[in-house]
């Protein structure tokens, strides 16, 4: 019986990044909010409580306080809005996010239509339609297109989107259009990990997915792993049951860009005690197939 981890899971860049800045303000600062959360995981959130950084989901809730941008960033309307009140602004907003949001910003500058790859209600995709003025089309796939002609289109998508659902909604394009513009802005992050995650479930009699419920990129792992094998997307150990297990000879786990890797430990020891293995690791880079790049 195994339990291997599929390569890169885990916190990414962006990620680190975003709380690295928030953990570094708050040991100058007092009372910092974060405008929404700052990563699509409620254990960091609730730990970044525990250092005193506290969510609002609302500009009116902020009052007067140091604000932290969310690693998905957000609406340019609503940066405005802080640089006009005098907000302190600490922006952890992803460099490849700040990266597309510009990207999108030209297209529609050179009169393209702007077509967004992405799920319309993500904070990501959100933003992202603030940086064309709200004159954006958001699909998640190829299927929404077939009954739609464009004359000048460009096309970016959501960064955590997988890129075979990309070249399928260019594929659909081509013959619909006079002119079209693609920007491959998915992260480069996210395809090793979706190519890691498949790679492992070809070979797993199950796989286990770890990360938030309302995780974007963690919610396209689970679906990934579905094409193959017997998958459950779960938040925390406490969620595991043992009845997955019987029978079950290679075990495979993945984990979204949001996932702290102590997460990531837990579920790896809870897996080991329901399968009757004597394994337990204190660091994610003590679980077999583990490789940071």
């Amino acid at each position: 019986m195994t339990v291997k981890i599929a390569r890169n899971s885990g916190f990414c860049f962006g990620v680190k990044r975003a709380i690295k800045i928030a953990l570094d303000a708050a040991k100058n600062k007092k009372d910092i909010v974060t405008l929404g959360p700052i990563i699509h995981n409620h254990q960091m959130v609730t730990k970044l409580e525990n250092e005193g950084i506290y969510k609002v989901d609302k500009p009116a809730e902020i009052n007067g306080r140091p604000t932290i941008i969310r690693s998905h960033g957000v609406e340019k309307e609503i940066m405005d809005l802080l640089e006009k009140n005098g907000i302190e602004i600490i922006n952890a907003t992803c460099p490849y996010v700040s990266k597309t949001q510009q990207v999108a910003k030209e297209l529609h500058e050179k009169g393209f239509q702007v077509l967004i790859m992405g799920d319309q209600d993500h904070p990501e995709v959100i933003a992202l339609r603030s940086y064309v003025e709200g004159d954006a089309i958001v699909v998640n796939n190829a299927s929404e297109l077939l009954n739609k002609k464009f004359k000048k289109i460009g096309v970016i998508s959501q960064t955590t989107k997988h890129i075979n659902d990309l070249e399928e909604i260019v594929k659909v394009l081509v013959s619909r259009c006079e002119e079209l513009y693609v920007v491959n802005t998915i992260c480069n992050a996210t395809a090793v990990r979706q190519n890691s995650t498949t790679n492992l479930a070809k070979e797993s009699d199950l796989m286990i997915v770890i990360g938030g419920k309302n995780s974007s990129n963690t919610k396209m792992l689970a679906k990934i792993c579905r094409k193959f094998v017997e998958t459950y997307h779960i938040e925390t150990e406490s969620e595991i049951d043992e009845k997955w297990f019987k029978a079950k000879k290679n075990i495979g786990i993945t984990a979204g860009a949001s996932t702290p890797d102590w997460v990531i430990v837990e579920v790896f020891n809870k897996i080991n005690k329901c399968m009757g293995n004597n394994i337990e690791v204190d660091d994610i880079n003590d679980i077999p197939g583990f490789k940071e790049e």
